[in-house]
């Protein structure tokens, strides 16, 4: 939630702390109940949509982070067989350029490596565990290739979803401006003859403003 909609939000939690003081003046069936049930509705559609806004963004960080993770865990069984390609290369010439690996690279390009390590290893698998690799070193690099693929999707996901929430918040909040504007208007006649309310009821409306935090610092 931003300092935008916490304003807003804030507002419309004054608003409603109005009506609980002076709930007589909201009458059931009136205008001014109506539009307040309406300021009731968005603050709890506002809660809503910031909790599955920060919600979805903390999704968002957890799945990259997963996938960090798993490109982590196959760039390190892919550095694995590179390595042990390099100690073969006396027996087996040229066998480190099958099993070279350039920085930099992209994620598409770290699993399609995966993949060719794979295929390529197929035909060493007994000498690459003979120079010491375990036994299972194709399956576990098969394990990571898959788990990398997995993680690669939820991250836009986990972001469509922020972007929705965030959508909707700003709905809620426009249709809360627009019932403050209806009731600015009703509770100016309402509190015609009564300043003493009125004064009330724009100290619970009112908006502040960036420029009137900055006057409020205290002068040094």
């Amino acid at each position: 939630m931003n300092h935008h909609v916490r304003r807003r939000n804030d507002t419309f939690i004054r608003m409603k702390a109005h009506r609980l003081e002076f709930s007589a003046d909201y009458p059931a069936a009136s205008v001014e109940a109506a539009q307040m049930d309406v300021i009731e509705e968005v603050l709890e559609e506002i809660e809503q949509n910031a909790a599955n806004q920060v919600g979805n963004f903390g999704e968002a960080r957890f799945e990259y982070n997963s996938k960090e993770i798993a490109r982590e865990n196959l760039r390190e069984d892919i550095i694995d067989i590179r390595d042990m390609a390099g100690s073969m290369a006396y027996e087996f010439p040229g066998i480190d350029e099958l099993f070279h690996v350039r920085k930099n690279i992209t994620d598409a390009e770290m699993l399609a490596l995966g993949r060719a390590f794979h295929e390529r290893s197929a035909e060493y698998e007994n000498d690459f565990k003979r120079y010491g690799l375990k036994a299972s070193f194709r399956a576990a690099l098969q394990a990571a290739i898959d788990a990398f693929e997995e993680s690669l999707t939820p991250p836009e996901m986990a972001l469509e979803s922020q972007v929705q929430a965030t959508a909707q918040l700003g709905e809620s909040v426009r249709r809360g401006m627009i019932a403050r504007r209806i009731l600015m208007g009703v509770m100016k006649i309402k509190y015609k003859n009564n300043p003493a309310k009125y004064r009330a009821w724009l100290t619970a409306s009112h908006i502040e403003r960036d420029s009137e935090k900055k006057d409020a610092a205290p002068t040094p």
